[in-house]
Formats: C-alpha cells, structure tokens, sequence
C-alpha cells in the first residue's frame, strides 16, 4: 500500500527505474501527477515489475499508487491473449493429491502441470500437492495493472488454503508467498497457517540430506521474479542454499536490487514493441553470460518459458530450482534443468 505520509517527492523511484529513467525534475513532477490523480505516461509506460518499492528511500511503495492509477485510468493495457491467460488461471481444474501423514503440504498453484518433469524425485515425495484455480493466488494480476482483483479474491484464496488443515503451507510459487506474508496483512486478513518459501524448504532439506549432496561446482545467474520486491528478506537464504550445493552466484548488473523483469509482461503490452521486449530479454541474458555464468536457474515458471531457450542459445544451461537442487541430490532430470528436454 502507497504511504503518502513517507513520500518526500524525491524521484528515485523513476529515476531508477531502468525502464523509465526519468531525469530527476521529470521524475518529481510525474509522481506528483500520480499522487494527484493527474494523467501521466508512467501509468501505461510502468511494466509493473515492483521494482521502485524497492528503490524508495522511504518505504514508501511508490509501485502501489501506480498501479492503484494503472487501473483507475485503464491505460495500462495488455493484449488480448494475455488478458485472457489471466482470466483463465482461476478456472483451471483444482486437485489435491493427498501424500503421507505427517508430511508437508505444498500449493503448487497453477504451476503443477505447466512443467514437465519438474514436480518429481524426492523432495516432493509424500507431501501433499494442491494445484489448480482454488489455489490461485491472484498475485500476478498487478502485472494486469488489477490490483483490486487481487484484493477481492484475497479472503477466498486463503480460506481455501486454509481448509487443508496444515500448521504449515509451502509456497512452491513465489507470487503465493508474496500474497500470504505482504499482502494479506495489508489486507488484515488473519493467517491460520503458516507459509513457507519454497527456497527455505529446499534448504532445511538440504541440511537434513547434506550426506546425499555432490556439490556442483557451476557458476549461475539468477532470475529474480518480481514478486520478490515484496520478500526480497529471503534472498539471505538463497544465497545460503547456493552455497550449500555449489552454485557460485555470479556478481552481475541485473541481479538482487538492480534485477530485471523476464521480459513476459514488455511482451504483453500493446505499446511495446517486439524489438524493445527482444532487446531488454537479451540485455538480461546477455548479462548473465558476460558475467561468466554456465547455467541460469530460476524460480518462477513464467520466467522460464520467455526466458530458458534465449538462455540456452547462449550456452547458459536453464535449471528451475528445485532442480538444480535435485541435480545436487544425484537425481536424473527426465525433462532437463527446466521442464524441456532440449534437441
């Protein structure tokens, strides 16, 4: 939620933007159309990627008025198929998949089947699966430039979750976690459980298993998704998981604060062109190689799919995480490192 009272006008949230850059009179004077309700091209400009929250020297969360604006003015406009990608999340067929007593409960959300390959092996042995639109957690719809959608459909999405019984959920999607630790209280919406990050499991399951564990020795980039502007605290821990299975993470320029969006909603958005989304993806990519990285490992499915056959052409093998945690583990990777076996 944007706090007005911590806003001191000072216009680092577009100046640093990478997407807008604004210099820094311009920057003043267009948030301060936005704090007024006046028209300003940020609205359909902005590609939603959260990334000013974090650049606020006040916490003031200029990302949210933005988006608040986004869809006040309709400005923000996506083509037709992605709206409808959208539409479509909450409508796929739910499913639990009831594991061993005493084991984990995992919400997969969306995601279950969207990868092949990628939902096996042994961390996922026993636990209970939840996947489907009943466990959608409407997070991504700020990239929709919707954010009352998602403030709509809160309640119901954690009734849902919470009608599993479990002390404790995992959060295999990042967008789910971001909703249960941030926006749910902006909400005040009690949590009967508690959520925990898939990169925390793989963790604590790493530690419990480190004597199965050959260590890779590869250097990666990582993909930061945009939810994790909104968790970004957890990133501690993944670095703590890299090293624990021999990933070195590369220093590279588009990575923790200055990380780029996958490129997924520029590709969306009717006043992009294919050329402008090709030249940020490649940016992005070619960062990572230059960087000297072997493989890119990502955490969000989307992230994925726009991103892993860019990456693959320039020798950066794809891994999702919880892959390049069971590669660790000497597991064989039926569909490669990201859900696709590559010719």
């Amino acid at each position: 939620m944007f706090d007005k009272e911590k806003c001191t006008l000072c216009g680092e949230c577009l100046m640093k933007c990478p997407y807008l850059a604004y210099p820094e009179e311009k920057a003043k004077k267009e948030f301060k159309k936005l704090i007024d309700g006046d028209p300003t091209p940020v609205t359909a400009d902005c590609i939603t990627c959260a990334a000013c929250n974090m650049f606020c020297p006040e916490g003031a969360n200029p990302f949210d008025l933005i988006n608040d604006r986004q869809e006040e003015t309709g400005t923000f406009i996506l083509n037709e198929q992605t709206q409808n990608f959208f539409k479509a999340f909450s409508r796929m067929k739910s499913e639990i998949i009831e594991g061993e007593p005493g084991k984990p409960v995992m919400n997969l959300c969306i995601f279950g089947d969207m990868l092949p390959g990628v939902i096996e092996g042994q961390l996922f042995e026993g636990l209970t699966l939840l996947k489907g639109g009943d466990y959608f957690d409407y997070f991504g719809l700020i990239h929709a430039g919707t954010p009352s959608v998602i403030k709509d459909n809160a309640q119901t999405f954690v009734d849902n979750l919470a009608k599993i019984g479990a002390k404790e959920i995992i959060c295999y999607h990042d967008d789910c976690y971001a909703m249960l630790v941030n926006k749910v209280k902006e909400y005040k919406i009690a949590l009967p459980f508690k959520p925990i990050h898939i990169i925390e499991y793989l963790r604590d399951y790493v530690k419990e298993h480190e004597n199965q564990i050959k260590k890779l020795n590869i250097k990666i980039a990582y993909q930061q998704p945009c939810a994790s502007r909104y968790t970004f605290e957890k990133d501690t821990i993944l670095d703590e998981l890299f090293e624990l299975i021999g990933a070195e993470r590369v220093n590279r320029k588009y990575d923790r604060l200055g990380a780029l969006c996958c490129g997924g909603i520029q590709g969306s958005m009717v006043n992009v062109s294919k050329e402008v989304e090709e030249e940020w993806r490649m940016k992005n990519i070619m960062d990572a190689k230059d960087a000297g990285a072997e493989a890119m490992v990502f955490l969000c499915p989307m992230c994925i799919l726009g991103l892993r056959s860019r990456g693959k052409a320039q020798g950066l093998e794809p891994y999702i995480i919880s892959n390049l945690v069971r590669l660790a583990l000497g597991e064989k990777l039926t569909h490669g490192g990201a859900g696709k076996v590559f010719e």
